[in-house]
């Protein structure tokens, strides 16, 4: 079913802040894990592989994640996500060793791809046809929203001097002693706990929407089959640029904190993540207007090649004063970006196995993380900070490119069809 002639209806109003709490919950653990494997003794390549292995799950789920959302609703998955991530918060105490990391951490990846593809896919079973640049851009801030809050949150937790009594407490009630490798100066329980909270209001949240959409009852498929249904053909493109968009943030989002304290930049979260979240909203304001009256490409190619060139910016120059500056320009350039791949995807498929399409266009997100992870901590260990983040600038350079030559050879279809062009 499709919704009413306008945006911001109750459906709308709680999957914002639904999806603001799980992603609140979700991104908290940026600049908490990295410090927090180091403390367990990972190296770099490893704490990419761990922060990014929750997408190892996710990956692994696509080929079913997609075909259950449209053959039972988006809302009890939306539930059993969050779930998913509450649970992996909880359990962050019960680890000692990074080997013990990798349950946890998938626990949380399986959370997201459920989350992510029945929110994607709920939105647009609400959101009118002629206004879909604009919904993906205000449902989208409360994923930057998250990424501004969050982070601050954990980073002023972790290192608060006033909560180590309390920590000290918590760490006789809590289950397990996963928070004792950092001795007492940081405060890893109460971050455990306050994420596995902020999880707990998204359960919450997800059981006040109302569903939309009218299940489907798809052709009994063997699990090849299956597989292969994956892969929705019409959200190949986005899906595509959605994994070298991820690439990019890689980089950035896992690696920060430990570049930043390189650097001499004493609060990462202040300094980069809301820099980033502040900029990327302000963008959203006026993005989604622009998605909607000239063709998607227009916009998603120059904001492509401002977030590469700000990422290669930061690996460049090797100065404090540089983070926060690059991260506002990556934030202008994903307040496009984002909502642009969104919109591109709803634009392809029209509503039609928008599970599916949800579900490819995730993958991206799922291989971007687990390999690019991996991938980017490698580079790390082998030849600095600098060419690390040179390589994922060509990224998104890469991604301009594609999406330029498709627009090229195909602008009615590649370029999106808003009603309106220049």
């Amino acid at each position: 079913m499709r919704g009413q002639e306008r945006i911001f209806t109750r459906n709308f109003i709680y999957i914002f802040f639904a999806t603001f709490a799980f992603f609140a919950g979700f991104v908290f653990f940026f600049p908490v894990l990295p410090i927090f494997i180091d403390e367990l003794g990972g190296t770099p390549a490893l704490i990419g592989a761990l922060i990014g292995g929750s997408s190892m799950v996710s990956i692994c789920l696509r080929p079913f994640s997609g075909r259950l959302i449209d053959e039972q609703g988006r809302r009890r998955y939306l539930t059993i996500g969050a779930l998913l991530l509450t649970t992996s918060s909880f359990s962050y105490e019960l680890v000692t060793d990074t080997v013990f990391l990798w349950p946890v951490r998938l626990a949380a990846g399986a959370g997201v791809s459920l989350f992510f593809t029945a929110s994607l896919a709920f939105v647009g079973d609400i959101t009118p046809n002629s206004k879909r640049g604009q919904a993906m851009g205000y449902w989208g801030t409360a994923n930057n929203l998250a990424l501004a809050l969050g982070p601050l949150l954990a980073t002023a937790l972790l290192k608060a001097s006033f909560l180590h009594s309390f920590e000290h407490d918590l760490r006789n009630w809590y289950p397990g002693n996963g928070s004792s490798v950092a001795g007492d100066d940081l405060n890893f329980a109460t971050c455990f706990l306050v994420a596995g909270i902020i999880g707990l209001v998204c359960v919450f949240l997800s059981r006040q929407l109302t569903e939309n959409y009218i299940p489907v009852k798809q052709p009994k498929q063997t699990a090849v089959e299956m597989i292969k249904g994956t892969i929705n053909r019409k959200a190949m493109l986005p899906g595509t640029l959605n994994l070298l968009m991820v690439l990019n943030f890689v980089s950035l989002n896992i690696f920060v904190p430990v570049y930043a304290e390189e650097i001499g930049v004493a609060n990462v979260g202040l300094s980069f993540y809301t820099v980033f979240a502040v900029f990327i909203v302000v963008s959203r304001l006026f993005s989604g207007h622009l998605l909607d009256h000239f063709p998607r490409a227009y916009s998603i190619v120059p904001a492509f090649v401002v977030m590469s060139g700000a990422t290669i910016l930061i690996g460049l120059v090797q100065e404090p004063w540089v983070l926060p500056i690059g991260a506002a320009l990556v934030g202008l350039g994903a307040g496009f970006v984002q909502p642009g791949l969104q919109a591109l995807l709803l634009d392809k498929v029209e509503g039609e196995r928008l599970g599916s399409a949800s579900a490819t266009f995730a993958l991206g997100l799922d291989i971007g993380l687990f390999g690019g992870g991996f991938v980017m901590g490698l580079i790390l260990e082998l030849s600095g900070f600098r060419v690390m983040y040179l390589a994922a600038g060509m990224a998104g350079l890469t991604a301009a490119m594609i999406l330029s030559v498709a627009t090229i050879r195909d602008a009615k279809d590649l370029a999106g069809s808003p009603d309106v062009t220049p």
